[in-house]
């Protein structure tokens, strides 16, 4: 099974709603994708409308990932929380442990029971009958991915980097930790361990060097800390349902560190961060968060010759720097414009007397015509014409006017 093309994410925007630009893309680049907050559904279901979901879902572009939430509680002296009994009782200790929705107990819903609830409150945003979201429940049953909470033991990964990678997690914490402190001029000691069952303690001399007590240490440590730990928990999750992407820009750069093909794996697949730079550079708008989405033109876009190869490009492409990007981008619109000015002449009276589209400033081509142009006087102009062209014109058709 190929896995180096599985999203697993949640599409929301910074104040939890479901965003249609980030699910857009998730569904350009990836073949699979897989939502692991189950209650955005409604609005997905609003956005994509009961056909669209129901092809999303039963082409398997789409799986649910189900299970309950699972989280990790993290505790200190401050909040000691279920820790109450085990020593955090000083600065510089930490604990952690993973926090889920047991099956087993009866008061808890099932799987099935908390997605038909989620589902259910697609009524109050959408124009959906019980049969459909019937329908829609029994899809999602087919193939969604159960994650098991009580099998995520993310102190047992934390456990492995202290005994055998000490080194490379006090390198994680010396790069965390430099945002907020200038340490790497100092010469100082770290070193993590195990004082009680899940509870950490950091020992460092660094609060002597800078001056700082431990109270004011301790609350620097912590985001790390937890940041580290919670890294460890999404791979864990990303395990669980066969996903090599879907990490934080902070957790990838944590995992980067790591030097393993696992690691290699899930930084070096989840090509977003390149997609993103490249419609910045390329100026292409974005997708408005709460945008309709017609799901079968999104699907004959992903499915055009021309974004498989620009995914392929992008896989490929992850060192490029933004001035070469823009160089690329430079270089395709001048060669489009020289072909316009002279050779290909009879080529632009054809595309500007047939059909309705907008004008692209920098070309005066018409975007609706664009396709049969490249095609026929400027063959293989590849990925880069992706991005401005079909991409470009997507996006323009489904935003808000």
């Amino acid at each position: 099974m190929t896995i180096s093309r599985t999203l697993y994410g949640r599409f929301t925007t910074s104040d939890g709603h479901f965003d249609a630009g980030k699910f857009v893309e998730a569904m350009l680049l990836f073949d699979t994708v897989l939502i692991s907050d189950p209650a955005i559904l409604p609005e997905l279901i609003r956005s994509t409308g009961v056909s669209g979901i129901l092809r999303l879902l039963d082409e398997k572009r789409l799986v649910v990932v189900g299970g309950g939430p699972s989280a990790q509680g993290t505790y200190d002296f401050k909040s000691p929380g279920f820790f109450s009994q085990k020593p955090l009782n000083r600065p510089l200790r930490f604990g952690f442990e993973t926090i889920y929705v047991d099956p087993r107990n009866p008061k808890n819903l099932s799987v099935e029971e908390r997605i038909a609830r989620d589902l259910k409150k697609s009524k109050e945003i959408a124009s959906i009958n019980d049969d459909q979201l019937n329908e829609i429940h029994a899809s999602i049953l087919k193939t969604m991915r159960v994650i098991d909470g009580s099998t995520l033991k993310t102190s047992d990964d934390f456990r492995v980097d202290i005994e055998s990678k000490q080194e490379l997690l006090v390198g994680l914490f010396i790069d965390l930790l430099a945002k907020d402190l200038p340490i790497h001029t100092v010469k100082f000691q770290i070193a993590i361990e195990e004082v009680h069952d899940e509870v950490f303690q950091v020992n460092t001399n660094l609060g002597r060097i800078l001056g700082l007590n431990d109270e004011r240490l301790h609350e620097l440590f912590k985001k790390p800390f937890f940041e580290i730990t919670g890294t460890n928990l999404q791979l864990q999750r990303m395990r669980a349902v066969e996903a090599a992407s879907g990490l934080t820009e902070v957790q990838a750069n944590i995992v980067s560190r790591r030097i393993d093909f696992c690691s290699k794996l899930h930084t070096q697949s989840d090509v977003r961060p390149t997609l993103t730079r490249l419609i910045d550079i390329a100026k292409v708008p974005s997708l408005e968060p709460s945008s309709l989405i017609d799901v079968d033109e999104l699907i004959r876009l992903r499915d055009r010759n021309e974004a498989r190869a620009f995914r392929d490009w992008l896989q490929r492409s992850q060192e490029l720097q933004d001035s070469e990007v823009e160089e690329l981008l430079t270089g395709w619109r001048n060669r489009l414009g020289e072909a316009l000015k002279t050779k290909n002449a009879k080529g632009l009276r054809w595309l500007t007397s047939t059909g309705a589209g907008s004008i692209e400033p920098v070309t005066g081509v018409l975007f609706s015509a664009l396709d049969f142009f490249l095609g026929r006087f400027l063959p293989g102009m590849g990925p880069i014409g992706f991005i401005v062209g079909d991409y470009k014109k997507f996006i323009q058709s489904h935003s808000k006017v």
